[in-house]
């Protein structure tokens, strides 16, 4: 899929050499999508960028994408470590972009959600963590892939 056309802040395109580093760090392949679009853009955002939450009947939006660069405060292995490190979200998760409101979107890596996208609520985290998507309430799925998800987001 080309979102460069979806994009209305592209960056230059992730080395090869990151994306194997980031899918190293966390410990699982990234699904084929999201390496797609980190090839086409490390980083930027969308120009339709609204995502509906319907268990809760609201809506946000999709801030900016993280970067694959280890040390940007906007990068996924910043991100990852900082809320793994804090047992706040699943093992097998890739954080890739955040919402205004301080919540994030992830990718599963895990067997049976593999490449889902969630919304994870930093409001209604659960006390102990966890290891696995199951021991997240805090967390709902949005789309059965990345590309689902970008092709149905609307109006910031």
């Amino acid at each position: 899929m080309n979102y460069l056309d979806l994009m209305d802040d592209r960056r230059p395109p992730a080395p090869s050499n990151a994306i194997r580093a980031l899918e190293q760090h966390i410990g699982a392949p990234l699904p084929a999508p999201y390496k797609e679009l980190l090839a086409q853009s490390d980083g930027g955002g969308f120009d339709r960028c609204g995502v509906e939450l319907p268990w809760r009947n609201d809506r946000t939006v999709l801030d900016v994408l993280f970067t694959t660069h280890p040390t940007d405060s906007y990068g996924v292995i910043d991100n990852y470590d900082v809320y793994r490190g804090m047992n706040r979200i699943p093992r097998l998760s890739c954080p890739f972009a955040p919402d205004p409101g301080g919540d994030l979107f992830l990718l599963s890596l895990e067997e049976d959600s593999y490449g889902q996208v969630f919304y994870w609520d930093h409001e209604h985290e659960p006390v102990d963590g966890g290891d696995m998507f199951a021991d997240f309430p805090n967390t709902n799925e949005l789309a059965p892939d990345l590309e689902t998800f970008i092709l149905g987001l609307g109006e910031g």
